[in-house]
């Protein structure tokens, strides 16, 4: 990445932890600028400095997701002092689990709001700077779309909604030149993983799933791939034989 040219602005949500981090730190190292979006501003600031050291512009964002009016204003905001943005990448997310007869109807609201609508939110306010920036909306999403578990109908919804977000996204703006990518992540060593293990019972090996840096490097190679070209729908899995299943 560093014989190439840097690609304008970047904006990540979900970049104080995980997988967002990741790519935050990554488009540090291949974009001019990257907005860091997420709750903790200390955590935000921590990032913003080595995004800084890599060479490239940053501002933190501390901003909660549920919040449907902040998401709007940030959007407006956004899309009212900047020219164009060549990235949107939707990486914050929640888990939550329980039976349809037993989880509370609020787990419903929160994987929606965080998984769903805030996407749905952000990417409406920023369309015009996609489309001016000619670039590339990232959605991260999961391997559980594909699979048929019991205890996962709120979060597969919520996941699920994401697919039909994107591929009808794709259709609204491949013809002003913005790419769309669903990204489906299998196990990946991050907090929120480590947690899902822990509620399991289960033993967590993160040297056994994905790293998140090499999400991260995956998704900055696909971003890079020519404009004549689009990936879609991109699958990633731990590799053979450290898969866990």
């Amino acid at each position: 990445m560093s014989g190439s040219p840097r690609l304008g602005g970047a904006l990540v949500t979900g970049a104080s932890s995980g997988v967002g981090r990741a790519l935050a730190l990554a488009f540090g190292q291949c974009c001019s600028e990257v907005l860091l979006l997420g709750r903790d501003g200390a955590r935000l600031a921590e990032v913003a400095a080595l995004v800084e050291a890599s060479g490239a512009r940053s501002e933190c964002l501390a901003t909660d997701l549920r919040d449907r009016r902040a998401v709007s204003e940030l959007g407006a905001q956004l899309a009212a002092k900047r020219g164009a943005l060549s990235v949107l990448v939707h990486s914050a997310g929640v888990f939550v689990s329980g039976a349809v007869s037993d989880a509370p109807e609020e787990d419903l609201e929160l994987a929606l709001d965080i998984n769903l609508r805030a996407p749905y939110l952000l990417t409406r306010a920023l369309s015009p700077l996609l489309g001016a920036g000619k670039g590339d909306v990232v959605f991260i999403n999961s391997s559980a779309v594909g699979q048929r578990k019991a205890g996962l109908a709120a979060y597969s919804a919520s996941k699920h909604g994401l697919v039909g977000l994107a591929d009808s996204l794709r259709q609204e703006l491949n013809p002003s030149g913005v790419r769309v990518l669903t990204v489906f992540l299998g196990a990946t060593a991050t907090p929120m993983q480590e947690q899902i293990y822990a509620q399991s019972g289960r033993s967590y090996q993160p040297e056994a799933l994905l790293s998140p840096d090499d999400v991260a490097r995956i998704v900055c190679d696909v971003i890079r791939l020519p404009r004549g070209a689009e990936v879609t729908d991109l699958h990633v899995r731990p590799a053979a034989p450290h898969r866990t299943g």
